[in-house]
């Protein structure tokens, strides 16, 4: 299982996203730091995956293992013309395929003891057209549990 740390948490997708061939950019960070930052970078292209900063709960199985819960929204961003509707559906269509990737490789992970995921009761919500100009897609939200023993204990 991971180690707990905010930077072994992060790298976990950016190397998702790095290795998914259809992803060409990846950002972690507030929505308060929003779109306009990430589209400020020169490498900044779509389809994006954006990894939220996490909300974290300490869980102790009271016998050896102590691990954060982290739980993770993360978001697969396309653009599409506000004008064009088959676009728009082709934009969700992709970003549901690559969130959908993520929970593949997620359980793969889990699988072979890399990381400790909750399944049960994932979920995919549509990307808000109330504040993300012309981006379609879907946002995951579940919870990633990373052991915290060495912190704890070392």
């Amino acid at each position: 299982m991971l180690n707990a740390n905010l930077r072994t948490f992060i790298d976990y997708f950016k190397t998702f996203a790095h290795d998914h061939p259809d992803l060409k950019f990846f950002c972690f960070g507030s929505v308060e730091k929003g779109i306009s930052f990430a589209r400020s970078l020169p490498e900044f292209d779509y389809p994006m995956l954006w990894l939220e900063e996490p909300v974290i709960n300490t869980l102790d199985n009271t016998v050896a293992q102590i691990n954060d819960r982290f739980i993770v929204g993360i978001s697969c961003l396309i653009i599409a013309p506000l004008d064009d509707n088959e676009a728009q559906i082709d934009a969700y269509g992709m970003a549901y395929q690559i969130i959908t990737d993520l929970q593949a490789k997620l359980r793969k992970d889990r699988r072979a003891g890399t990381i400790d995921v909750e399944f049960e009761g994932q979920k995919k919500y549509p990307v808000s057209q109330l504040w993300a100009d012309g981006h379609f897609g879907f946002r995951l939200e579940f919870g990633l549990d990373m052991n915290i023993n060495a912190t704890i204990y070392g």
